[in-house]
């Protein structure tokens, strides 16, 4: 993985990124750990980043072709592309991940992972963003986010009208800063 090419993104967009380092192998396997290597639908993650999650979900068995990866930075784009390349990757914002679908014949997803720094980004986008996700994720999929302080960042709002269920999966205290890790499941 290319520590300069994170560390000259992060110099650009430091918000976008939201994390000092990549995620580590540690956070990518609780980010994934209620999936079922037996999931045969789409699994959508959102700011793929170096692919330290994507790893993850390879690793407990999902197929690369069931992978739909949005990132928003052009250069991680084009490394994702690289290192999976069966998988679905996009350049493109997550606030579109309905259009971006669409686009690719996709209608639904068992599965949304995200890294999006959503204390980061503001309210408003926070909203649509999860909003949007609720709205395209299969009836007992979760929407996973990690945060980098010790709460959940899917908005409430967003948890309730969609009569969700949170669930803390816990933390990990090896990935700087310390990454802690919620889901939320769709009924």
């Amino acid at each position: 993985m290319s520590y300069k090419l994170w560390l000259k993104t992060y110099l650009k967009h430091p918000l976008q990124l939201g994390a000092v380092f990549p995620s580590s192998s540690v956070l990518g396997s609780l980010m994934v750990s209620h999936i079922s290597p037996n999931s045969n639908g789409h699994i959508l993650e959102l700011g793929s980043g170096t692919g330290s999650v994507t790893r993850a979900l390879i690793r407990i068995g999902i197929p690369q072709e069931n992978l739909v990866l949005v990132e928003k930075s052009p250069a991680f784009t084009i490394l994702l592309k690289d290192l999976f390349p069966r998988a679905k990757v996009i350049c493109g914002d997550a606030k579109d991940a309905t259009k971006l679908l669409d686009a690719l014949g996709i209608e639904e997803v068992d599965q949304i992972i995200s890294a999006i720094p959503l204390n980061a980004i503001g309210s408003k986008l926070s909203h649509i963003i999860c909003n949007g996700g609720f709205e395209i994720l299969k009836s007992g999929g979760s929407f996973v986010q990690v945060s980098y302080i010790p709460r959940c960042s899917i908005p409430k709002t967003v948890i309730a009208a969609h009569s969700a269920k949170k669930i803390y999966c816990g933390m990990t205290v090896r990935n700087f800063p310390p990454g802690f890790v919620w889901r939320a499941e769709k009924p």
